[in-house]
């Protein structure tokens, strides 16, 4: 998450997609766009960080510091 907020901060980091994580029944947070993406990481797994909720997920996004005022 630190990481995040730092390349969000630098603006390295524009675009975002909440996913279902494959073989999960929980969201996962994409960042970034193309071959350049990768998954928001729990640091203690090391495996993309599960959201049970989108709410949940949306508020790790706006921890890092991406507004979000709606979901398509």
């Amino acid at each position: 998450m630190a990481q995040a907020k730092r390349d969000f901060t630098l603006g390295h980091l524009k675009t975002f997609k909440l996913s279902r994580i494959p073989m999960s029944s929980c969201w996962g947070v994409l960042l970034g766009s193309g071959s350049a993406a990768g998954w928001l990481i729990d640091a203690r797994t090391k495996g993309p960080r599960e959201f049970k909720t989108l709410d949940a997920a949306v508020s790790a996004l706006h921890q890092i510091g991406f507004q979000i005022t709606e979901l398509q």
